[in-house]
């Protein structure tokens, strides 16, 4: 059973929130919700919140001055008498005693997507990044190329131009990580809406790719202008009925706006964006990975409607360092070069090993230790996962992280291993999967840590002798 989207109108929100000066936030610990919290208290609203662990993110919260509560108990629900609304994450179950108890009171509950879209709405400009995978990576390059027009950035990873998932600028400019998930983007009114890719994922909420599609479309429909990928058939097929306020990306020649002239060197991208056959500006990329051009293509493509010149696309473009976890380098295990990736999701996994794959040198081999995150999702794309994880030479798989999921019978990392093939192996804890990667790196390997539960704990484990920055 999950906790609804509320998804109120403009109107409604505005007059709920009328009488509200202190919000609590449930579950203020995760990525996006620390980062609410903080533009909430920006924004003058006396704000508090609560998480079952300690984090970097809740000592960051507590270092700015905003309470906050670890661990279930009494302390907690104290806390949330002096609440005027309750913010809650879509990973909090109903039986929540702290949600049980703002209903039982009768204070106004917000999903972090709800409360996103009243944060959004006095902005002229509000960019909404969608798609099923690159969105925190467009986000941050937004981030970087609207630095200057001190825009209000909200990330699902730490941006390199600010350190963090939050840049807090004026009300002009509003970018959001936008995601599909129970339809939380439909909680947005965007002037601009970005639609990356399309497909199937989420399977405890979107049987099947037309729902998925489903959702798209309406995102599309209540969106302004839409920019879409010319080259991903599901989003052309979701984003149809906006035909016309449609702008396309992409390499195809049908797009609008283009990469032409395309070279790699060292993994990383060199090209000529063309709007409407013209090359207005030469982009170095500093990222690595085909998937990046689009993604360029995609943040250059809303930039140029925010009204920024080719040049400073350019330039932009060629500061930009990637955002956290996003096929970030972490330093070298035995001599090998490591790098981690929040890829996921087969699409994802396939990408980001076939950028890996052309950085490997001769000799070497390509080394993926992943984790499998939740239990719908291993198992509705079981196939897919196996096929995407064959592209490595060796294979460590860790235990399913559940997030909000209980376990369904015969959806398991130790099958998943033994599915990919004899060059896969299974590890029940993360000491002993850094155990036996420091037994067989060598030199020449490079090693991708894929994942977006908690196996960036891995570095943790790693010996300090072996594992150098």
């Amino acid at each position: 059973m999950f906790l609804p989207n509320t998804c109120r109108s403009v109107d409604e929100r505005r007059r709920v929130m009328r009488g509200v000066r202190h919000i609590f936030f449930l579950g203020v610990g995760g990525v996006q919700m620390w980062a609410l919290a903080m533009l909430t208290r920006a924004r003058g609203f006396s704000v508090a919140g609560f998480d079952r662990q300690e984090s970097e993110r809740t000592a960051r919260l507590c270092a700015a001055g905003i309470p906050v509560i670890i661990g279930a108990g009494e302390e907690a629900l104290h806390a949330l008498q002096a609440a005027d609304a309750l913010v809650y994450t879509l990973a909090i179950s109903p039986e929540d005693p702290l949600y049980r108890a703002a209903a039982r009171r009768g204070i106004p509950l917000f999903s972090r997507a709800d409360l996103l879209g009243f944060l959004m709405a006095d902005a002229s400009t509000r960019i909404c990044v969608a798609g099923c995978h690159g969105k925190s990576t467009v986000t941050a390059m937004l981030g970087e190329l609207l630095a200057e027009r001190s825009a209000t950035v909200l990330c699902g990873a730490e941006m390199p131009h600010c350190g963090s998932s939050l840049a807090v600028g004026g009300g002009e400019i509003f970018v959001a990580e936008a995601c599909e998930y129970r339809d939380s983007f439909l909680c947005l009114a965007p002037t601009l809406g970005v639609v990356l890719n399309v497909g199937h994922d989420h399977a405890d909420y979107f049987p099947d790719l037309a729902a998925v599609k489903g959702s798209f479309a309406r995102f599309a429909g209540q969106s302004e202008r839409v920019l879409v990928n010319a080259d991903d058939a599901a989003a052309m097929e979701a984003t149809a009925d906006a035909r016309g306020r449609r702008v396309t990306f992409g390499l195809s020649s049908t797009a609008m706006l283009r990469a032409e002239n395309i070279v790699f060197s060292g993994g990383m991208g060199r090209f000529s964006l063309a709007f409407e056959e013209k090359q207005v500006v030469d982009v170095k990329l500093q990222i690595p990975g085909r998937h990046n051009v689009y993604n360029a293509l995609a943040a250059a493509g809303a930039a140029l409607l925010c009204g920024l010149s080719p040049e400073e696309i350019g330039a932009g473009l060629g500061r930009f360092r990637g955002a956290a976890r996003r096929f970030e380098y972490k330093g070298r295990l035995c001599g090998a070069r490591v790098f981690d990736d929040y890829a996921h999701h087969p699409d994802e996994i396939t990408a980001t090993l076939r950028t890996a794959r052309e950085m490997v040198p001769a000799g070497g081999r390509l080394f993926a230790a992943f984790q499998p995150h939740t239990y719908t999702r291993t198992a509705a794309l079981w196939q897919e996962l196996c096929a995407a994880l064959r592209r490595a030479d060796r294979v460590l798989v860790a235990d399913i992280y559940a997030a909000r999921e209980a376990p369904l019978p015969g959806i398991d990392s130790q099958r998943l291993a033994a599915a990919v093939g004899t060059h896969a192996t299974y590890h029940a804890t993360l000491p002993a999967l850094a155990a036996q990667l420091e037994a067989e790196l060598s030199p020449k390997d490079l090693l991708l840590v894929m994942g977006a539960g908690d196996i960036d704990g891995i570095f943790r484990e790693f010996s300090k002798k072996d594992f150098t920055l």
